[in-house]
C-alpha cells in the first residue's frame, strides 16, 4: 500500500524540540521529504536531519528565526527551491521563558515569545498559503497547549491561543482552495522540556495517569495531513489524556 505522504513536502519548524523529532520520523515512514528548520539548535538539527534520511527520504535542514519576515520567506523559498513544493507545514516553533507571575514577568521576554510563536507563524503562512492556492491542496498543523484553554502561564496562555484564532481564520478562509488548518493541543507528554519545567508526574485521578509519549502526537500529525482528513478543519484536537475537555 502507498504511504499517505508518497512525495508530499513537509515543512516541519522547530524540528529540535519537544516532539518534533519524533514527528519528523513519523512523516519520513510516511513518504514525505522534509525541510526541517530550527530557530537556534543548529548543531542539534543536523543528526535529525541523517537520522530522517536514512529512512529513504530527502530531508534538508536549516536555522531560521521565522519572526523576521525575510527569514520567513527566504525559508519557504528554499524550500521551493530544494523540492519545487511545499505542501505541508507543521509548526512546532517554540521559546520558552521562565514561569513568572504578571508583575515579575520582563517586557522583553513576553515581546519576544510572541513575536516567536504568534508573529513568526503569521509571517511563514503568508508566504506559504500562496503556494498552497497554486496547487489547491495544503494542510497546515499547528501545535499549541493547554494553558490556550484552561488558563495557566500567562505568556505560555497568550501565544497558544493565538495560534489557535490563527489556525481558525486560517481554516475558514482558505478551506475553499482544498487547504486544511488544525491544532494539535497537546499535555502531560514526555520530553525533556516538559520534565525540565515542570518535575511531576500526571495525577493519579487523570481519566489516563500516565505521561503521553511524543509518538502519540506524531500519529496525530500524520493522520492530519493525509488525503482522508481533507474534511477535518478549523479544530483543535487535545491530546492530554482526560486532563481537560473541551
Amino acid at each position: 500500500m502507498e504511504s499517505h505522504l508518497q512525495g508530499k513536502t513537509v515543512l516541519v519548524t522547530e524540528a529540535t524540540r519537544n516532539f518534533g523529532h519524533i514527528t519528523a520520523q513519523a512523516l519520513a515512514k510516511e513518504g514525505a521529504n522534509l525541510f526541517l528548520s530550527t530557530l537556534d539548535h543548529e548543531e542539534q538539527l543536523e543528526p535529525i536531519r541523517r537520522d530522517v534520511a536514512a529512512l529513504g527520504i530527502k530531508a534538508v535542514a536549516g536555522q531560521y528565526d521565522i519572526s523576521d519576515e525575510t527569514q520567513a520567506q527566504i525559508l519557504v523559498e528554499q524550500c521551493l527551491a530544494e523540492f519545487g513544493r511545499l505542501d505541508v507545514v507543521v509548526n512546532n516553533v517554540l521559546y520558552p521563558v521562565p514561569v513568572q507571575s504578571l508583575e515579575e514577568l520582563p517586557f522583553e521576554q513576553w515581546k519576544r515569545k510572541i513575536e516567536v510563536e504568534t508573529t513568526g507563524p503569521f509571517y511563514l503562512f503568508k508566504q506559504v498559503l500562496p503556494v498552497m492556492i497554486e496547487r489547491e491542496w495544503g494542510r497546515i498543523i499547528n501545535y499549541t497547549g493547554l494553558d490556550a484553554f484552561k488558563g495557566g502561564e500567562i505568556v505560555s496562555g497568550s501565544t497558544e491561543l493565538g495560534i489557535v484564532g490563527l489556525t481558525r481564520g486560517i481554516a475558514r478562509e482558505y478551506g475553499k482552495h482544498n487547504i486544511t488548518a488544525n491544532c494539535i493541543g497537546a499535555g502531560g507528554i514526555e520530553t525533556e522540556e516538559v520534565e525540565g519545567r515542570h518535575g511531576f508526574p500526571p495525577g493519579a485521578r487523570d481519566p489516563i495517569p500516565r505521561w503521553g509519549r511524543p509518538e502519540e502526537i506524531a500519529f496525530l500529525t500524520v493522520s492530519l495531513c493525509s488525503e482522508a482528513a481533507g474534511y477535518v478543519t478549523g479544530q483543535c484536537l487535545l491530546a492530554n489524556g482526560g486532563k481537560y475537555f473541551l
